[in-house]
């Protein structure tokens, strides 16, 4: 299983590639690809998704214990 390292060094490598296509080409036909793959980064180095994954379980938890 890959490291949560591996795979942000990975995302930071298609970020950097695909700014430097967007850069280098006019009409800017990686547009959709750098903002999709920013979000990953952002997600994968504030850790949203296990924190998502926290707040939804406590909740059903706390949801199914009430009734």
């Amino acid at each position: 299983m890959l490291n949560k390292e591996q795979i942000m060094m990975t995302t930071k490598v298609i970020v950097a590639v695909l700014l430097g296509l967007e850069v280098s080409i006019p009409p800017n036909p990686y547009k959709m690809p750098l903002i999709l793959s920013m979000v990953i980064l952002i997600c994968l180095k504030h850790d949203i998704p296990n924190k998502l994954l926290k707040t939804l379980m406590d909740w059903m938890f706390k949801w199914k214990g009430g009734i």
